[in-house]
């Protein structure tokens, strides 16, 4: 039996053109970044410290100083709905469908618990196979920002 392989879904941070996974620690006010490896075993980034919030150890990283940041998302249709995609096994996909019980009912996908429905599917029969990247990075550079702006805004009311 072929190997089963999942999908990636955790975020992915690129730094010096290699992925990590970012990770953040701290209270309100405090709150520090650090890299580690994306996958357990996997390489580890430069500059390695050991924190105590974080309980092990990281790179202390700037957002601003990523290359990139992301969250992948697999997906693909069958029978004209979109599925997001779990695992692969040889000739067959992994899926899961949310909110549409009776469709998938009738069309022979389990559905495990309401309003999310679960299958395998040759892939002969699936389309579209591809992966989307929401970019943390740039909606993150928004949302600074946004702060930037409005604390300018106020300390302009203020005078």
């Amino acid at each position: 039996m072929s190997e089963r392989v999942k999908f990636p879904r955790d975020a992915v941070a690129v730094w010096r053109g290699k992925d990590f996974r970012l990770i953040s620690c701290g209270g309100v006010g405090r709150v520090r970044d650090f890299l580690v490896a994306l996958h357990p075993g996997g390489p580890a980034p430069e500059g390695l410290v050991y924190d105590e919030e974080l309980e092990g150890y990281g790179t202390p990283i700037d957002i601003s100083d990523l290359d990139a940041w992301y969250r992948p998302r697999w997906t693909f249709t069958w029978r004209g709905k979109e599925f997001y995609a779990l695992s692969r096994r040889g000739d067959m996909v992994e899926g899961v469908l949310y909110g549409q019980d009776p469709w998938a009912a009738a069309n022979g996908v389990d559905v495990i618990e309401r309003g999310v429905a679960q299958g395998a599917f040759p892939l002969s029969e699936v389309e579209d196979l591809h992966e989307t990247r929401e970019d943390l990075l740039a909606n993150w550079k928004a949302r600074q920002k946004r702060e930037r702006d409005k604390a300018e805004l106020e300390r302009g009311q203020g005078q």
